[in-house]
């Protein structure tokens, strides 16, 4: 093909996708335009840039997201053409997380204030759960960038206590991603010192991890185990989480239930578990070692 038979295909292209662009801001117009951009999204260059900078792009999403909350609120039925509508429009929003500079706009101008809602359904129909999933995503992709002023933003959220919810009590999938998020959170600082701040968190988070970890030995998910497993490495690095460690760890994360070979998913779990174990041990005998050494002498 010659060069500018390219060069017109390209900018026929381009031209395409400013249309679908600039159709996201009629409703009659905007459900085709979402699909061809969802569709197309990974082969776009800088898609969350464009949509970020197009007049009434973010808006147009926005009244799509808006138009879910009677089915939070009202307890209707979610459909699965609506499902589908706000997932595609959801998808959209998290090619503009994915991005490092409008992911942080979009906690700075506090747009996830209208997607954590979404997060409340407690529904459990496939219809609602494809949603629950499309939201979880697009908090990962902004807990990737490892912004701390993303993980603050969150913990000033109701995330932390629905995210608990449903690594407890949501589908496999939605564990997993849940279990990330949790993960991705207590990594900073920022995150950890929150959860360990008062009794009544430190009591949730590590009650919570303690029936997730039954559930497994029910129904073994690799992927969720990974996430559990650094989870509880990570709050032994605080003194009163991991008081509430030694004390109310599972019998399962002690003795070796889950160190299998090779284990799909995990397959560093043998590993990782003698390293967790180790650490609290370590980490018991110093806090006893301290607290000898403050003891006054007996004459």
């Amino acid at each position: 093909m010659s060069a500018p038979n390219m060069d017109c295909e390209q900018r026929s292209d381009i031209e395409r996708v400013y249309g679908w662009i600039a159709n996201l801001c009629n409703k009659e117009t905007r459900f085709w335009a979402m699909l061809e951009l969802c569709e197309r999204r990974s082969h776009i260059d800088s898609l969350g840039l464009l949509l970020w900078h197009s007049f009434g792009a973010v808006s147009g999403l926005l009244q799509e997201i808006v138009s879910i909350y009677p089915a939070i609120y009202q307890d209707i039925e979610l459909t699965g053409q609506h499902s589908h509508r706000i997932c595609t429009a959801i998808g959209l929003i998290q090619a503009m997380a994915s991005h490092p500079f409008i992911g942080i706009q979009l906690i700075r101008c506090q747009f996830m204030c209208y997607l954590m809602p979404l997060l409340k359904m407690t529904s459990q129909t496939r219809t609602v759960e494809h949603v629950r999933l499309s939201v979880l995503g697009v908090i990962c992709g902004l807990l990737k960038s490892d912004h701390p002023e993303i993980v603050a933003y969150f913990l000033g959220t109701e995330l932390i206590p629905l995210i608990l919810r449903q690594l407890e009590l949501g589908t496999t999938m939605s564990k997993v991603l849940c279990a990330f998020v949790l993960y991705r959170t207590l990594e900073h600082e920022v995150g950890l010192k929150f959860a360990s701040r008062r009794l009544s968190r430190r009591l949730h988070l590590i009650h919570t991890l303690a029936r997730v970890v039954h559930q497994l030995t029910l129904e073994p998910e690799p992927r969720v185990l990974k996430h559990v497993v650094r989870i509880y490495s990570r709050l032994a690095d605080h003194p009163q989480s991991l008081e509430l460690i030694l004390k109310l760890l599972p019998a399962q994360i002690r003795n070796g239930y889950f160190c299998q070979e090779g284990l799909a998913g995990f397959e560093s779990a043998s590993l990782e578990l003698a390293d967790l174990n180790r650490k609290l041990v370590t980490k018991h005998e110093k806090k006893d070692k301290a607290n000898d050494d403050t003891m006054p002498e007996k004459h």
